[in-house]
């Protein structure tokens, strides 16, 4: 017998997984939300510079002619659809993919928890994600501490005040990088840092909620008013691993469109594909999209913390090298 054909995942972490996905159902359930499900193949995907949907030729759908489908990387556009609709506060647990991922924390088809909030604010959205995790993984109350505050307790940096330059040769200094042009942009040098000596810190007794990433990483979150240099945009970290990434949603369509442009042309100098600009997303906005919180959380990755496992193949039966 081939051991290969058989779970790589052990049977009593699939049962944990099973009951995990239980209690968060029940979670949102107990708050009102209306779980939902949305489809996992489109005509259109949204536009992010880092993530790369999986394309599906038209030719092999039989609609729409040979124009390119994707499947999803978020629910997220199909999700803010049916907030346009009117559905309310909302909630969805399902497969996901992401072409080119696959290691210790990635593969190519996972599951993710995502959710909409109507009427919350950042504090809202944070108390939200605070209590569920407490609720999967028991874990104390979480500690919230803003993106430049970790990135300089981590490095000594005071990160607006970092130009590029600066940025890079810190990074060389400590071999993060062996040569200077690895990199022109800024946040890319703040990302790496980020990752690397920020990230592997963060959460070791209890969950941190960053929040207020840099304004130039708001990706679908509004600015703040208060300091229109960073968004509120926040991430959890627990055990230094990256759990969930939420945001005080941007509801204006101009301004939706105009990033979405901005990330189509990185994508291009970053020799990926370039994304369709047109989105039915906008056009919901345009209808109107009511203020809310959302926050999409990596569940395998919640699954492994639960189980102690050290990599999704002991919490996914069969990975994309054994699907």
């Amino acid at each position: 017998m081939n051991p290969e054909c058989l779970s790589s995942a052990p049977i009593e972490n699939l049962v944990r997984r099973s009951k995990l996905a239980k209690t968060l159902r029940e979670f949102f359930d107990a708050q009102g939300f209306v779980e939902v499900h949305t489809p996992i193949l489109s005509r259109f995907c949204v536009i992010d510079r880092h993530l790369d949907p999986i394309r599906v030729p038209g030719r092999c759908i039989g609609i729409g002619g040979d124009q390119d489908w994707y499947l999803q990387t978020s629910p997220e556009q199909s999700m803010k659809r049916l907030l346009a609709s009117g559905l309310g506060s909302c909630y969805q647990l399902g497969s996901v993919f992401r072409s080119s991922e696959f290691g210790q924390f990635h593969n190519p088809e996972f599951t993710m928890a995502e959710w909409y909030d109507v009427s919350a604010d950042l504090a809202a959205g944070l108390a939200l994600l605070d209590k569920l995790l407490m609720a999967l993984l028991g874990t104390p109350s979480a500690e919230h501490v803003r993106f430049e505050s970790a990135f300089e307790q981590a490095t000594g940096l005071r990160l607006f005040e970092c130009t590029s330059e600066k940025l890079a040769q810190w990074a060389m200094d400590r071999k993060l990088v062996d040569r200077a042009d690895w990199a022109s942009d800024w946040d890319d040098w703040v990302n790496l840092i980020f990752s690397h000596v920020v990230q592997p810190s963060l959460g070791l007794s209890r969950p941190v909620l960053v929040t207020h990433f840099p304004a130039s990483q708001a990706a679908l979150a509004k600015l703040d008013p208060k300091d229109p240099r960073t968004a509120e945009r926040y991430e959890a970290f627990y055990l230094g691993v990256e759990l969930a990434n939420g945001y005080h949603e941007l509801c204006d369509p101009d301004e939706l469109a105009h990033r979405a442009a901005i990330a189509n042309e990185q994508r291009i100098a970053d020799g990926k594909f370039a994304l369709r600009l047109e989105s039915p997303l906008v056009d919901a906005m345009r209808c109107g999209i009511p203020n809310s919180c959302g926050c999409a959380l990596g569940f395998d990755r919640v699954v492994m913390l639960a189980c102690g496992a050290k990599s999704l193949k002991e919490v996914i039966p069969f990975t994309a090298d054994r699907a």
